[in-house]
């Protein structure tokens, strides 16, 4: 490519950009922004290679200095537009007057590149002058398009390593979940067995207290051919006893309703905390912030464990004494009356 050919193509994806915005209406802010990032790029970038490369070269001859110093000025104009620019709400109702200014001014030093700084540069400059100019600007383009690839990949790697750590999060959250579910079903199994032995336990009981009230009924039956007052006194321990005996089942059923409310309560908690913490930890930016989401659900999940293990402890030795204490009453009065 030859000095000429790259003035005359700088100005194109400057004018592609300029023709974007101009398109744009005053809603359009998040594509006006993006447009304006990018024609900012553009222009810096050619005023950057021009200040560094071309004008220092055109310096060297003193017919050009004040077409150089031209030049600059239009620089310092453009880059004062385009700091207006990004200030300015881009909903603003002159927004789009303030980017057809910019326009105007930048296509007015593409005119004067091509009418006056291209005549003299082909007047002064030597061909091999001409063409290190022109290499320069073309190695320093390839150097930022080559950053710019790199970064753009840099950006990909980085969002598929978010997106994998990111699914590896909300699978081991899926894993977790799973396993409280297990956990909360073997913990159903236990507390159904507990149950099963505290009814085990009461019919025990009941089966004493049956025992228990048949040797009164057989005590009572010899003493009503004494008296009837002996007869009265024993009866009362044995009616005693079938009360004892019907209100053992019902302990016993409490017992495992208040278990299994228990355990429902345990299984909601720990299966939307599991949800929840999915959920965040898919949004977690950094790995430091997972880790800290990690260890709240782990000590969530161990004072949930606790709070269920202390709840099934208390129906358990509660429905145990309440199964107990009419048991204690009824040998109590039995020894009681015996005593008589």
């Amino acid at each position: 490519m030859t000095i000429t050919q790259l003035i005359q193509a700088a100005p194109a994806r400057a004018n592609e950009l300029f023709a974007k915005l101009a398109d744009t209406s005053d809603g359009a802010v998040k594509t006006r922004e993006r447009l304006l990032a990018e024609l900012r790029e553009e222009l810096d970038l050619q005023a950057q290679l021009e200040e560094k490369h071309l004008f220092p070269a055109l310096r060297k001859h003193k017919e050009l200095k004040d077409l150089v110093a031209d030049a600059v000025e239009d620089n310092k104009q453009t880059r004062v537009l385009l700091a207006e620019l990004e200030r300015m709400p881009k909903d603003d109702e002159n927004f789009a007057r303030k980017v057809t200014e910019l326009r105007r001014v930048f296509q007015q030093h593409v005119r004067d590149d091509r009418k006056e700084l291209l005549p003299a540069i082909r007047k002064v400059l030597t061909d091999e002058e001409a063409q290190a100019v022109t290499e320069k600007i073309e190695a320093r383009k390839a150097e930022i398009e080559e950053a710019k690839r790199e970064e753009a990949e840099q950006r990909r790697a980085a969002a598929r390593r978010e997106r994998e750590a990111a699914e590896r999060m909300e699978e081991e959250a899926r894993a977790e979940a799973n396993r409280i579910r297990e956990a909360s079903v073997a913990m159903a199994r236990v507390a159904g067995k507990t149950v099963e032995n505290a009814a085990q336990v009461a019919e025990t009981g009941a089966a004493a207290t049956r025992r228990t009230a048949e040797a009164g009924a057989e005590v009572a039956l010899r003493g009503s051919r004494e008296a009837l007052g002996v007869t009265r006194r024993v009866a009362t321990p044995m009616i005693d006893g079938i009360e004892t005996l019907t209100n053992l089942p019902t302990v016993a059923a409490c017992a495992a309703n208040d278990a299994g409310r228990a355990l429902v309560d345990w299984m909601e908690t720990t299966t939307r905390a599991a949800v929840y913490g999915s959920r965040e930890l898919s949004r977690s930016a950094s790995p430091q912030r997972m880790i800290e989401v990690q260890g709240r659900l782990a000590g969530e999940a161990m004072r949930a464990w606790f709070d269920i293990s202390s709840r099934l402890f208390e129906i358990s030795m509660r429905a145990s004494r309440d199964m107990l204490q009419p048991i204690e009453r009824q040998n109590q009065r039995m020894k009681e009356t015996a005593q008589r």
